[in-house]
């Protein structure tokens, strides 16, 4: 009888073998898996991270934009004329900061454009440059209507503190209303304490908060920027009110008016009344004049439209820079 038992002992060591190899092999392949499985997850955050840092990019890009675009708008609007005149100049400035900003993003491999659309609002620059003058109307009425239901932005006064009223109770009042419904007017009141300027915000609810600054300059003035949120150098949160609580167009009226001295302006829209019948009305002067207040042509807002590109992102789009604006 043949002895069959070495080729079954060599058999079971074959089978051994066999499931050795191919549990190695089984685990080759697993960890090959993993790796490339990592590999891809990797590749997908690193690829994430670099699309989200582009787009932040982009994001700072356009509040660049608004910011400077918004500088470049109301530069135009100081520098006067007609309507068109601003426009054209307007249209000119945003060409030349969109060149420099351009020059600047390519040291960083960034490509950026920006062209006036040619969309815009038209309006009013409501000013006064006269320091020594108080906040009454041009024929010296101390409480008077500015703005009759139209959209208001940038509105911001170079006070002296000196000038004002020792009290709150005979402050200047800048008064934002809409129709007069309850709960919709806010006030912002302007007196001194002896020491500071100090800035009080009320609504029909009572007293939101203050802020008291303290003038630093030798003329003891500071500028109150009431839809910037800003008295002086530091931030006001009451002034937030005004924003939290108006959505379209507003009336302000100027109560006492003679309990304050300094300069000011803000822009308004002339949807409901053109910049002439503002002139020919008792509160303003008209440009030139030599009298105070003066209302002129202005752009309220402008479009521009915008492209930021990089190797891996393009944006591309349209924003309204209306800088300031109430609602």
């Amino acid at each position: 009888m043949a002895d069959v038992t070495p080729r079954e002992t060599f058999a079971a060591d074959d089978r051994g073998q066999l499931f050795l190899v191919t549990a190695l092999t089984i685990a080759v392949l697993l960890v090959g898996l993993a790796l490339t499985l990592n590999t891809a997850i990797y590749t997908e955050n690193v690829a994430t991270r670099t699309t989200d840092t582009q787009l932040d990019d982009a994001t700072s890009f356009q509040q660049a934009l608004f910011s400077g675009g918004g500088e470049v708008l109301d530069s135009a609007n100081r520098a006067g004329g007609g309507e068109s005149t601003i426009e054209s100049q307007f249209q000119s400035s945003i060409t030349n900061w969109s060149v420099e900003t351009a020059s600047l993003s390519a040291v960083y491999g960034r490509s950026v454009d920006v062209t006036y659309t040619g969309t815009m609002t038209g309006g009013a620059r409501i000013h006064q440059d006269d320091s020594t003058r108080t906040f009454t109307n041009e024929t010296a009425g101390d409480t008077w209507v500015a703005v009759t239901d139209e959209e208001v932005r940038n509105v911001r006064f170079n006070v002296s503190r000196t000038s004002l009223a020792g009290n709150a109770g005979d402050a200047f009042h800048f008064v934002i209303d809409d129709d007069g419904v309850l709960g919709d007017a806010v006030v912002v009141s302007f007196h001194d304490d002896g020491t500071n300027v100090v800035v009080t915000v009320e609504n029909d609810t009572g007293v939101v908060g203050t802020c008291a600054v303290e003038p630093k300059g030798t003329d003891e003035s500071l500028i109150v920027d009431v839809t910037g949120g800003t008295v002086g150098p530091k931030r006001c949160l009451p002034l937030d009110t005004i924003h939290e609580t108006f959505d379209g167009n507003v009336h302000v009226v100027f109560e006492n008016g003679d309990e304050a001295t300094g300069t000011y302006e803000f822009y308004t829209t002339t949807k409901n009344t053109g910049v002439s019948s503002l002139v020919t009305g008792p509160h303003y002067a008209g440009t030139g004049s030599g009298s105070w207040p003066v209302a002129e042509e202005a752009l309220y807002d402008a479009n521009v439209t915008y492209v930021f590109s990089t190797d891996e992102t393009t944006v591309e789009k349209t924003i309204r820079l209306a800088p300031g604006e109430i609602a």
